[in-house]
């Protein structure tokens, strides 16, 4: 059986199963945001730890993943939290 991401990032010490529940209500309240994009914007979670675990998920289904980069980065990510902070 394959793994979902969430469960894949808590079993390698990516986040706590707190920060995977956080995300998943957030992800609840907006659909149309990726889990992986949360994470990143509550700060649980750095980009490039997206980029790998979903090789690893998509190699174990033999599929390509996705196009993270498409993303925005680690560094527009923290200028946007620094901005909103302020």
């Amino acid at each position: 059986m394959h793994k979902l991401f969430g469960e894949i990032l808590v079993e390698k010490g990516k986040i706590t199963q707190e920060q995977l529940d956080e995300g998943l209500q957030l992800q609840r309240d907006n659909p149309e945001r990726k889990l992986g994009e949360i994470l990143v914007t509550l700060n649980h979670l750095k980009y490039e730890d997206i980029s790998s675990v979903l090789k690893e998920q998509y190699k174990e289904k033999g599929k390509t993943p996705p196009e993270v980069e498409k993303w925005l980065s680690q560094e527009e990510i923290d200028r946007i939290i620094s901005e909103a902070k302020k």
